[in-house]
């Protein structure tokens, strides 16, 4: 994905304007790592949670944006925009209230609920903590699409093929290393446990070196 310029939407009447020019997806909402920040297109800076969105034009698809904003932006624009299947907001310590079987985050609606497949939770974290630790903006390409068909069919179990391309990808950013031990490596406090074992009995079963 080439580089792509930020809409401000800083006020209503802009983001009204923005869902009335642009189809917009939602391609990564999490809780910042301690130390980060973005800035927000609505004008501040973000410490916390965050919104990203990918804004395409309803007239000429080749036309995209990008949307960073905090909590209320990011509510707004997804009720204006008729957002459905919100995933909770990807958070990995233990001191907020988490969604419900290992879960990635805090959220008070339906979805935050889901029932997710063991091995579709295991692999949507994997490819939520590539995001957060090399923050990866905006995530694209097979990352992205893998994301959503995860948020979109959470029960459903995902092809071996899938797990692969996701460990192909975090072996490029860990080099030698693995996702597991990145993590550690940060000495994070308040940390829920991770456990990727579900993944790497699948690579496992056809004999390929795991990188979760």
């Amino acid at each position: 994905m080439p580089t792509l310029t930020h809409l401000k939407c800083r006020t209503t009447p802009v983001r009204i304007d923005i869902v009335s020019n642009y189809n917009l997806q939602l391609i990564a909402h999490a809780k910042l790592l301690p130390g980060q920040t973005k800035e927000s297109d609505a004008v501040d800076i973000i410490t916390d949670l965050y919104y990203e969105f990918l804004c395409t034009s309803k007239f000429n698809s080749m036309e995209q944006y990008l949307i960073t904003c905090g909590s209320g932006a990011g509510k707004e624009l997804i009720k204006l925009a008729n957002i459905a299947n919100v995933p909770p907001a990807f958070n990995p310590f233990m001191n907020e209230n988490n969604g419900r079987n290992g879960g990635g985050g805090a959220n008070d609606d339906a979805t935050s609920r889901t029932l997710w497949n063991p091995i579709a939770k295991e692999l949507h974290n994997a490819i939520m903590w590539l995001i957060c630790l090399y923050n990866i903006d905006p995530p694209n390409g097979p990352l992205l699409e893998i994301k959503a068909d995860l948020e979109t069919w959470p029960n459903s179990k995902p092809f071996p093929s899938k797990v692969k391309s996701i460990n192909t990808i975090i072996k490029k950013y860990t080099i030698d290393s693995t996702l597991t031990n990145k993590i550690n490596e940060h000495n994070f406090e308040n940390l829920r446990q991770f456990t990727f074992s579900h993944l790497n009995s699948i690579l496992e079963e056809d004999d390929v070196e795991s990188y979760f």
